[in-house]
């Protein structure tokens, strides 16, 4: 699976003279959890999190209104290309210890991953996962079903054979009798009556 296929394209930015409370309404509005840190190409200079403003703003009673995206955001920023395999991403997040990635095309964002989505989308694959095995082990039971009907068919063909085969010998054996006994009495029979009378 590549991170192209799991992705999130909208993604929340902002310029590095945001203020944090500029941030923090940002994330409120569009309900998320961190907010990209850009430059006018949109390439990625840092990020800000949800954490990063409490504990850096509001744990240090900063002002949200004076203290800016510069001094508050994680960098550098950990980035992925699109076409990286999903094993790569959660490596490097592993290695880096953080839980959103920034995906980047030609240096600029396209999108975000975080720990949740790769959560979500590797839960879907599971289930598909699972369900596919689940097919296959239906489908080799009914394989298993069928050739059992199959073997069951064959034998009750064989013994019906068999039973054919005895009652013909039977029948067979029977006739021959019949026609035996019909020629012993034939052969035993008085031949036919003369047509003159025996003299006296």
């Amino acid at each position: 699976m590549r991170t192209r296929d799991y992705y999130r394209t909208e993604v929340v930015s902002a310029r590095l003279d945001a203020s944090a409370a500029e941030l923090a309404d940002k994330m409120g509005d569009y309900a998320v959890g961190c907010v990209v840190i850009v430059d006018e190409d949109r390439r990625p200079l840092g990020i800000v999190t949800d954490r990063d403003l409490v504990c850096r703003v509001i744990a240090r009673s900063g002002d949200g209104n004076t203290l800016r995206a510069e001094t508050i955001m994680s960098q550098p920023v950990v980035t992925a290309e699109a076409h990286e395999p999903v094993e790569s991403i959660i490596d490097r997040m592993r290695t880096a210890a953080v839980r959103r990635i920034v995906v980047v095309r030609d240096g600029r964002v396209q999108g975000l991953v975080s720990v949740d989505d790769l959560v979500v989308e590797l839960g879907r694959e599971l289930d598909d996962l699972g369900e596919a095995a689940r097919r296959s082990v239906e489908a080799s039971r009914q394989r298993g079903r069928r050739e059992r009907r199959r073997r069951e068919m064959e034998e009750t063909l064989a013994d019906l054979r068999a039973s054919v085969e005895h009652a013909g010998r039977e029948v067979s054996d029977f006739l021959s009798r019949e026609f035996e006994s019909l020629r012993d009495r034939v052969r035993r029979s008085p031949g036919p009556p003369s047509d003159e009378e025996p003299k006296r």
